[in-house]
């Protein structure tokens, strides 16, 4: 839920030492609560010391419920910054939830459309903002016997495949920096120019990134304030692709994309 938050561009206010936000309840259950909200609403990880200050309890009590969170996989720590940042387990059942947003209702018809009209499987993906990765949410597919199937509810990277360049091609300058120096790529020309180029034709192309043999056409999809949220697009089998058809394929998957974020409240001078 804070990822479609973040998405949304509710930014978690600055904690304050004056008034810190102590939990409702002092049970341990409310507390380890109020903790894994400090470590998920933290930008690039959070520590001890904030955590105590933002919550009004003491640095032993926060070690204690980090330890605890840890071994569920609800927290992971950096052992070389020291910082806790959100687990890969918090994620998975982040993006499980997220797969029952309405967003996903609103898709639906849009996916069906998608492959009534083109006869492949289409895809939805979310954006994760803490993260930086997305997640295949939701999916219609094709009557082909022959398709490819991608996991769907787990980070992904957004560097391969037009599923993931769709969004990073319009991510605001500074997360777009911050994935591109977490892979060892910033400053890579080539990237630089298949993502300028992605922005001006408005849609992503990909043979063979993500899933060997697989073609990817997929547009960018905008929530309310502007943010890209996501992607909408089709994956086809490389054999069965025609080139002629890139158009086409394209067409569907931005007027698409384009529908589904009029449908979030999206409009397009927001961004202009």
């Amino acid at each position: 839920m804070s990822e479609l938050l973040a998405a949304d561009g509710l930014v978690p206010a600055s904690p304050s030492p004056a008034r810190p936000r102590q939990p409702a309840d002092s049970g341990t259950v409310a507390r380890a609560v109020a903790v894994l909200r400090a470590v998920a609403e933290s930008d690039d990880g959070t520590q001890i010391k904030r955590i105590s200050a933002e919550l009004g309890l003491p640095a032993s009590t926060v070690h204690r419920l980090l330890e605890l969170l840890m071994r569920e996989g609800m927290v992971e720590r950096d052992e070389e910054a020291p910082t806790y940042r959100a687990g890969r387990e918090f994620l998975r059942l982040s993006s499980v939830v997220a797969s029952r947003h309405p967003l996903q209702a609103i898709a639906a018809p849009l996916l069906e459309q998608a492959v009534g009209s083109m006869n492949e499987t289409a895809y939805l993906c979310l954006y994760l903002p803490r993260e930086r990765r997305l997640t295949f949410a939701s999916h219609v597919e094709s009557t082909h016997p022959l398709g490819y199937r991608v996991r769907s509810h787990e980070p992904q990277t957004l560097l391969t495949g037009a599923s993931g360049r769709s969004i990073l091609a319009f991510l605001p300058p500074d997360e777009l920096a911050a994935v591109l120096a977490r892979e060892g790529l910033a400053g890579h020309l080539d990237l630089a120019q298949d993502l300028a180029a992605i922005r001006a034709r408005g849609y992503a192309l990909s043979f063979g990134q993500r899933i060997a043999g697989a073609v990817g056409i997929f547009a960018p999809v905008f929530g309310a304030g502007g943010r890209v949220t996501g992607s909408l697009g089709f994956t086809i089998p490389e054999q069965r692709f025609e080139p002629a058809r890139e158009a086409e394929f394209a067409r569907e998957a931005c007027r698409l994309a384009a529908e589904l974020s009029a449908g979030l409240g999206y409009r397009a001078r927001e961004s202009a």
